[in-house]
């Protein structure tokens, strides 16, 4: 079994946070609305403003697919595949732990299954997916050091994934070997993901749709929410860095305790102060996870960190959501479509209506993402590493 947890998280067993239940939040043009419901159904024609990938576009490297590169260089295949459930419902690899897909809620099956570890194809420059579609990246920034990309699952309109261009490196435990090395990493994947952030953050027509309230740039930094998984889906170390808002229903998965469940979100914080530590831990591929946090957790509490950081993650949308509910045609109340009406300042629920909310949700996230941005002939685009790396150890 891969590194990680003994026992696997049902989230869908884990109830709403009590408070919650008749607390209110404002979105846009300071309207209420319980924090039970979201918004869902963009009108059509709505539109939202879009910040484009990199302009330059680079060819593959290696023409084929993982399992070619696999055969050929036997000695790295290991580092070329991840354990994972595939979701039935949107087809999403999520982590072998997991009971419920973390994008659509479609319940999982038991078995594990390997499947290609993308982020190795990033890196490698590799042309072609198992199933046929090619890997390209919706790239935000490549240097010698990291590669900088967003990521598909699109919990808010700015959510990029940092890599290292360089190293395989399973997940944030293997840092513990050489501590300080660790460190230096993540300052440097921290400076180079701001860097990419700086065309959402100056252009000024994104900030005044997706924030309420007049916002700093260093309001804007200190509102990131900055974490890893762990055991992750795909295995490779990679910062999961985004801007609020979350997008309607992500903040609904959020306030119902399906994203960024304890004991495997990572804060940022949390990995940084544990690596100042300078105390290395001999990680090998069977560690578990919890007893990195039991030997360090007298010097650096993981619990009170990760309460702090759900928090934030709740707290910043409910400071910058500023979804207009003009904009949408339904209100999902009770795990139902709504029809509603803005009576008072606050979002009336109205008649049920009969939608498919997962069709609603997948065509309310191609509206409100950027990944891929701009559209080319409706589809998605992207690019592969300017900077590829030999399939090769050292």
């Amino acid at each position: 079994m891969a590194q990680g947890f003994c026992f696997p998280f049902d989230f869908e067993r884990v109830p709403l946070c009590r408070t919650m239940e008749s607390a209110e939040m404002f979105v846009g043009r300071g309207v209420k609305m319980l924090r039970t419901q979201y918004l869902a159904g963009l009108k059509d024609g709505r539109s939202f403003p879009t910040v484009s990938i990199v302009s330059d576009r680079a060819e593959p490297a290696i023409m084929g697919t993982l399992d070619d590169v696999a055969r050929a260089h036997p000695f790295i295949a290991p580092c070329l595949y991840n354990e994972a459930k595939i979701c039935p419902g949107c087809g999403k690899p999520c982590v072998w732990m997991l009971m419920a897909c973390n994008s659509c809620g479609e319940r999982l099956g038991d078995a594990p299954t390997k499947t290609e570890n993308v982020f190795a194809a990033f890196m490698l420059g590799v042309s072609t997916a198992g199933r046929g579609f090619p890997y390209q990246i919706s790239l935000r920034r490549s240097t010698e050091d990291v590669l900088i990309f967003d990521d598909m699952l699109s919990l808010t309109p700015c959510h990029f994934n940092a890599i290292s261009a360089k190293y395989y490196i399973p997940n944030w435990t293997y840092l513990l070997r050489a501590p300080r090395q660790g460190l230096e990493l993540l300052d440097l994947l921290e400076a180079e993901i701001w860097t990419a952030a700086a065309p959402f953050v100056n252009n000024l027509e994104f900030r005044k749709t997706m924030f309420r309230n007049d916002t700093s740039e260093q309001d804007i930094q200190n509102s990131a929410i900055s974490y890893f998984n762990c055991p992750p889906s795909i295995f490779q170390m990679h910062v999961q860095w985004m801007l609020p808002p979350l997008m309607p229903y992500q903040h609904f998965m959020v306030e119902s305790k399906k994203h960024f469940p304890q004991s495997r979100a990572f804060p940022m914080t949390y990995v940084r102060q544990v690596l100042a530590l300078d105390i290395p831990y001999d990680v090998q591929p069977t560690t578990l996870v919890e007893d990195i946090v039991k030997f360090y957790n007298d010097r650096v509490n993981y619990e009170a960190h990760w309460r702090d950081f759900f928090q934030h993650c709740v707290q910043q949308t409910l400071n910058t959501q500023n979804w207009d509910p003009d904009d949408f045609d339904y209100v999902v109340h009770d795990g139902k479509a709504h029809k509603f009406q803005v009576v008072g300042g606050r979002v009336e629920v109205g008649a049920p209506v009969e939608q498919e909310l997962r069709k609603i949700q997948v065509k309310d996230k191609a509206v409100l993402q950027n990944y891929g941005r701009p559209l080319v002939d409706g589809n998605s685009s992207g690019t592969y590493t300017p900077r590829p790396i030999l399939p090769q150890v050292g």
